[in-house]
């Protein structure tokens, strides 16, 4: 049970899966970078991100395990910038200890912050990111940054922030639909040694990406996701391709139902596409994707997607189950569903700040940890960056994809890591 006198709340829907498949294979942790154009100054760092917590206090929770449901309980801890001391996305979320659910780290001019996904989801970070960065520049340049930080925050009280919008929004009423799903091919490559993440990352010009999408006709995000199906299609044989290319796409349910909450409101949407039986040209590809996204992201198929997962949460039977059993359950259901997906495709959009902040940054980036292959994308100004995460040792899809878009005639500058760019010092 909470701790006598200490607030807390509940897990939203889509959060509750998170403590019961985070793992070695999957910690389920994220991180939001901001590559600065000056080397980071920690102490000011600290200052900004104390001031920054103040606004986001909802950011100050410890996860427990109650009778029947994990839940968020706070706790008078508070957050420590460190130079950056461990590879990317590592386990944050410790069983049975109590420890904040997110970090501030920095490394030469880059800004990080990662937090274990059952705190929050792309969207409410960003938020948390935009108002560090804010505070940062504001101590670093107070001859320049000299406004509030109510231009990044959200127009919103503490309570709207910390809503639960899946509570809000559900209703159990209305016919179920059929929504899509596959017996997706599933990617086998050579592992990394320890699960270790394997990022690749790419900057492009949004000019450029949108003058060939333009060209073939249809938005951004279409001609990218046809682009992924194609160069994971690339790389399958024969006998493999028997079988759809199915990715998963997060969907920002706040983009079909008023919130301003921070915490997890996301739903997500699978598109499969069969190259056994369907054209492998991508302007065929592209005018499939186009299609389905039409029919498929519109309030009432995003709502049936989301009164589905709500449905098996309040189903009785279900609700009392002791956590134990349900964790079992949502184990045994995430293993299932695996089969389902190849990849999975996540773009948390365009990023702004205020203009007397753009001088100082020159990019973000977003990437997560994942069992299978993630694209990640965000884009601030003209920089589009997408992130490739995977267990594989092999680079055949990333090659193949950014092979693609510079066939197309978008310049791709590559940014490789290793080791030494992560772990801190000089």
């Amino acid at each position: 049970m909470p701790g006598r006198g200490r607030k807390w709340r509940s897990l939203e829907n889509t959060a509750k899966i998170f403590p019961a498949t985070s793992g070695k294979k999957d910690e389920r942790v994220f991180r939001i970078s901001c590559q600065m154009k000056e080397a980071v100054e920690p102490e000011k760092l600290q200052r900004a991100l104390d001031l920054c917590v103040e606004d986001y206090a909802l950011f100050l929770c410890v996860l427990r395990g109650g009778l029947f449901w994990n839940y968020l309980e706070e706790t008078h801890l508070r957050p420590v910038v460190r130079e950056e001391y461990k590879p990317p996305c590592s386990q944050i979320y410790v069983r049975d200890q109590k420890n904040l659910l997110f970090e501030v780290t920095y490394y030469r001019k880059r800004i990080n912050f990662e937090t274990y996904h059952a705190l929050t989801d792309g969207t409410g970070a960003m938020q948390f990111v935009k108002s560090l960065l804010y505070y940062y520049l504001k101590e670093l340049h107070p001859d320049k940054v000299s406004g509030t930080a109510d231009q990044v925050r959200p127009d919103a009280t503490a309570a709207e922030m910390s809503e639960d919008s899946f509570e809000k929004y559900y209703s159990d009423r209305g016919k179920e639909e059929k929504i899509p799903k596959y017996r997706a091919h599933q990617l086998h490559y050579r592992k990394t040694e320890y699960h270790m993440l394997h990022l690749t990352e790419g900057i492009l010009s949004v000019k450029e990406l949108l003058e060939t999408a333009r060209s073939y006709g249809t938005t951004l995000t279409v001609y990218l996701t046809a682009v992924y199906l194609c160069a994971i299609a690339q790389d399958m044989s024969e006998k493999q391709k028997k079988k759809p290319v199915a990715l998963m796409i997060p969907v920002n349910l706040r983009n079909y139902f008023p919130s301003d909450s921070v915490r997890n409101f996301f739903g997500w949407i699978d598109i499969g596409y069969d190259f056994s039986s369907q054209s492998e040209k991508l302007e065929d590809v592209i005018a499939f994707t186009a299609k389905f996204f039409k029919e498929e992201l519109t309030p009432q198929r995003i709502a049936a997607r989301m009164n589905g997962f709500m449905r098996m949460e309040k189903n009785p039977f279900m609700r009392a189950l002791p956590l134990p059993l349900k964790l079992w359950g949502m184990q045994a259901g995430a293993r299932l569903s695996s089969a389902n997906g190849t990849a999975v495709f996540s773009n948390i959009g365009k990023i702004t700040m205020p203009k007397e902040c753009r001088e100082y940054i020159d990019w973000f980036d977003f990437y997560t940890t994942t069992p299978k292959m993630e694209i990640c994308m965000c884009s601030f100004e003209d920089n589009l960056t997408i992130s490739f995460t995977s267990q594989f040792a092999e680079s055949h899809v990333e090659r193949n994809f950014f092979r693609m878009l510079t066939e197309q005639g978008t310049a791709v500058r590559i940014i490789s890591w290793n080791e030494e760019d992560w772990k801190g010092g000089e």
